[in-house]
C-alpha cells in the first residue's frame, strides 16, 4: 500500500497523537492547507480567454428594459448576480480561511467565477484581489452562457465542444460529475443557450451555439453540489483530512465530505423522470424534470428587446433563479442600495416577491385530530429536493402551534419564536435542519470542541439530518449520494413527515404555521465572534450589524392552517370517546416503539410508547 493510499489512515493516527496537545494548547489553527488541497477539475485559471468576458451591461443593451417578467435582466435581482458581494458568504469565507488556509479558493469558484478564471483568487482566498466587475456581477450572464457540457454526446453536443473537452481530458482535468465549481468553459465568444435560429428569419448579433446542456440539471449541479476536497471518506460516515499540499486522492465527490447535495437529492428523486405539478411549478410547463423547470419557470415572450423583432417563445426561461433566501435580499438593499441603479432595485423587489411565492409553494400542510386529544401535523414536501436544502448552516424550518380557547385567548404555544431576541423554543416542537460538526479526531487535531459546529471547512461529521426527502426517496438511493437521514427515519417513498401535539384542555381552535429562517441567531453570532479572532475581522461584524438592522433574519411563514377542535377524551386511543380495554390493548401493542415518526399508542405525543402512555390510559380508564 502506497502512502497516498494510506493518507486518510495516517492522518487519523496523527489526530489521535495530538489529543494531548490540542487539549493543552487550545486551537491548532489554521490547518496548513494550500491551493493544491482545494484544486479541482475543469477549466483552470488563466486558461480562459478573459478579454472576451463581456459585462452584464453589454448584455443589458438587448436583453433588458421591456418587461421584468420576460427579460433575462431579471437576473440582476437574483442571488446569482450578488454572489460575490453576499456579506453572509464573505463572513463565512473569512472564518473558513482562518480554519484552513486557502480553503476559500473553492468557495470563490462559484461565487466569482470570472475572478477565479482570470487568476484573482488562487493565492488570494479572501477575495481581496477581485475587481469591481467581479463583485458587481457574481455569477454573470457571460459565465453561464459560455459553460460547456463536460460530457460529449455525438449527435447531441455541439461539434465545437469536442476539441474543448479533448484538451481537458488529455490534461487530466475533465470533470467526472457536476460538483463544486468544476466548470468547463467556452474559450471563444460563442454564447450558448437552448434555442436555434434560422439566419434567413432572425439571428442574434453575436456568435451563438444551441446547447441542450442549458436546460439540464447537470448544469446547475456544477455549483449546487458542494464538497470539501480536503477531506476523504475513510469509513461509513467517517471523514479525515488528506495529506496536505496534495489534491484529493480520488477526485470523486462522493469520497469527499458533503457540504451540500441539492443536485444529488434531485438526481436521486423521482423528478428527473418528470412530474406533473398541476401548475404549482414550471410556469407554462407544469411537467417538471430539471432544476430550471422550477427555478426558471417557463413564460411567454421574446428573449431580446421587442424592436429587434425576434421570435416569441412560449418556453422562455424566467431568469429569476428563485429559491428560499428571502432575507438576503433585505440585507443587500440595506447595505448596497445606493450602489444599485433603478433596474437592479426593481429586479430585487421582484426577486423578493418571487422568493416568497416559491416558499409558499414548497409544502402542503394537513391537520388531523387524533383520538385522545392529539393533533397530527403532516408536512408534505413538494420540492424536487430535500425540504430544506442548500447551504446548511443556520437555516431551519419549524412548526409553530397555537392553542386558543373559545374567546380567542391563547392557552398554549409550541415552537414559540421571540422576535425581539431571535430565539426559538425548540424543545416542544419539530425543527427540520441538518447539523454538521467535528468528530473526536478532528476536534483533537484542531482544538475545536467535538460536536455540532458552524466551522464549515472543519466539519467532518453529520450529527443530524431530519429534512424531509422529495418524491421518489429511497434510503439506498440517498445513501449512495451521501444524503441519507441522520438520527431520523423515512420509509422508502415517503416525502412527508408527521408530528404529534397534545391538545390542552379547553382548546377550541388551533393555528399551525410552518416557518422558514435563513440565518439563526447562533450562526450570525458565531460569524461575528469567530471572524473577530483574526484581524481585520470586519466581515463578521458587518453581517451581524446588517442582521440587527433587517429584523434579525425574521422567519417567513411558508404554510399555515387552522383547525376547530372536536370533543375528545384523554386516553381514548380508538376514537370512541371512552377509555376501555381496547385503548389499553392499543398501547400494549405499540409498547416499546421509539420512533422516529409516530408510534401507535403514543398517548402523550412524545414520540414513543412507554409507561407514561400506559398510565394515561389507566388513569382515565372507564371515562
Amino acid at each position: 500500500m502506497t502512502f497516498k493510499q494510506m493518507r486518510g489512515m495516517a492522518v487519523l493516527g496523527a489526530a489521535v497523537l495530538m489529543v494531548v496537545g490540542g487539549a493543552a494548547h487550545g486551537r491548532q489553527l489554521p490547518l496548513p492547507g494550500t491551493s493544491q488541497d482545494f484544486s479541482l477539475y475543469g477549466t483552470q485559471p488563466l486558461d480562459y480567454v478573459s478579454e472576451f468576458y463581456s459585462s452584464y451591461g453589454l448584455c443589458s443593451i438587448c436583453h433588458a428594459g421591456w418587461n421584468m417578467q420576460q427579460e433575462p435582466f431579471r437576473w440582476a435581482g437574483s442571488l446569482h448576480a450578488h454572489a460575490a458581494r453576499d456579506p453572509l458568504f464573505r463572513a463565512a469565507v473569512a472564518v473558513a480561511n482562518q480554519d484552513v488556509s486557502h480553503s476559500g479558493e473553492t468557495c470563490w469558484r462559484c461565487h466569482s467565477p470570472r475572478g477565479w478564471l482570470e487568476g484573482r483568487v488562487v493565492g488570494h482566498p479572501d477575495g481581496s484581489m477581485l475587481d469591481a466587475q467581479d463583485i458587481q456581477e457574481g455569477v454573470s450572464c457571460h459565465f453561464c452562457h459560455r459553460m460547456v457540457d463536460p460530457v460529449y454526446t455525438p449527435g447531441v453536443s455541439p461539434p465545437e465542444d469536442f476539441e474543448i473537452i479533448e484538451e481537458l481530458e488529455l490534461a487530466g482535468l475533465l470533470p467526472t460529475s457536476p460538483d463544486s465549481g468544476q466548470y468547463v468553459m467556452e474559450p471563444y465568444d460563442r454564447r450558448r443557450g437552448p434555442y436555434t435560429y434560422d439566419p434567413q428569419v432572425f439571428e442574434p448579433p453575436h456568435p451563438w451555439i444551441q446547447s441542450h446542456f442549458h436546460r439540464s440539471g447537470d448544469m446547475c449541479g456544477t455549483c449546487h453540489d458542494v464538497s470539501n476536497p480536503a477531506l476523504s471518506r475513510v469509513g461509513n460516515g467517517v471523514y479525515a483530512p488528506n495529506a496536505w499540499d496534495e489534491p484529493h486522492p480520488t477526485m470523486d465527490k462522493y469520497d469527499m465530505f458533503p457540504e451540500q447535495r441539492t443536485y444529488s437529492e434531485w438526481l436521486a428523486s423521482a423528478y428527473p423522470q418528470g412530474f406533473d405539478t398541476g401548475g404549482r411549478f414550471g410556469g407554462n410547463n407544469p411537467v417538471v424534470s430539471q432544476c430550471q423547470d422550477c427555478h426558471m419557470p417557463r413564460h411567454t415572450g421574446p428573449g431580446c428587446q421587442p424592436y429587434f423583432e425576434g421570435p416569441i417563445h412560449n418556453d422562455l426561461p424566467y431568469h429569476s433563479f428563485q429559491g428560499a433566501n428571502r432575507w438576503m435580499i433585505d440585507v443587500l438593499l440595506h447595505l448596497y442600495s445606493n450602489e444599485f441603479d433603478a433596474d437592479t432595485l426593481a429586479a430585487l423587489d421582484a426577486a423578493k416577491a418571487d422568493t416568497e411565492e416559491m416558499l409558499t409553494k414548497a409544502t402542503d400542510m394537513v391537520l388531523e385530530q387524533l383520538p385522545g386529544g392529539r393533533l397530527k401535523v403532516r408536512i408534505i414536501n413538494e420540492c424536487g429536493h430535500k425540504l430544506l436544502t442548500g447551504y446548511p448552516e443556520g437555516r431551519r424550518i419549524w412548526l409553530n402551534v397555537k392553542f386558543f380557547d373559545g374567546n380567542g385567548g391563547l392557552i398554549a404555544e409550541r415552537g414559540r419564536y421571540d422576535a425581539a431576541n431571535a430565539t426559538l423554543v425548540e424543545s416542544d416542537t419539530k425543527v427540520y435542519e441538518v447539523k454538521h460538526g467535528l468528530d473526536g479526531n478532528m476536534a483533537s487535531l484542531t482544538g475545536v470542541p467535538e460536536g455540532p459546529s458552524f466551522h464549515l471547512v472543519l466539519n467532518n461529521k453529520i450529527y443530524k439530518d431530519n429534512r424531509i426527502p422529495p418524491r421518489g426517496y429511497t434510503l439506498a438511493g440517498f445513501q449512495a449520494v451521501q444524503s441519507e437521514p441522520v438520527g431520523y427515519h423515512y420509509e422508502d417513498g415517503q416525502h412527508w413527515d408527521d408530528t404529534c401535539f397534545m391538545i390542552p384542555a379547553g382548546t377550541e381552535n388551533i393555528e399551525v404555521t410552518l416557518y422558514y429562517q435563513t440565518a439563526s441567531r447562533q450562526y450570525i453570532e458565531f460569524l461575528r465572534d469567530e471572524d473577530a479572532r483574526v484581524p481585520p475581522g470586519t466581515a463578521g461584524q458587518l453581517i451581524y450589524d446588517a442582521w440587527v438592522a433587517t429584523g434579525k433574519s425574521p422567519p417567513f411563514a411558508m404554510d399555515n392552517g387552522t383547525f376547530e377542535v372536536l370533543p375528545f377524551t384523554v386516553g381514548d386511543m380508538d376514537g370512541d370517546l371512552d377509555v376501555d380495554s381496547t385503548d389499553l390493548n392499543i398501547v400494549l401493542t405499540g409498547f416499546g416503539c421509539t420512533g422516529p415518526g409516530m408510534c401507535a399508542g403514543d398517548a402523550d405525543c412524545d414520540g414513543d410508547t412507554d409507561s407514561t402512555d400506559l398510565n394515561i390510559v389507566l388513569t382515565n380508564f372507564g371515562a
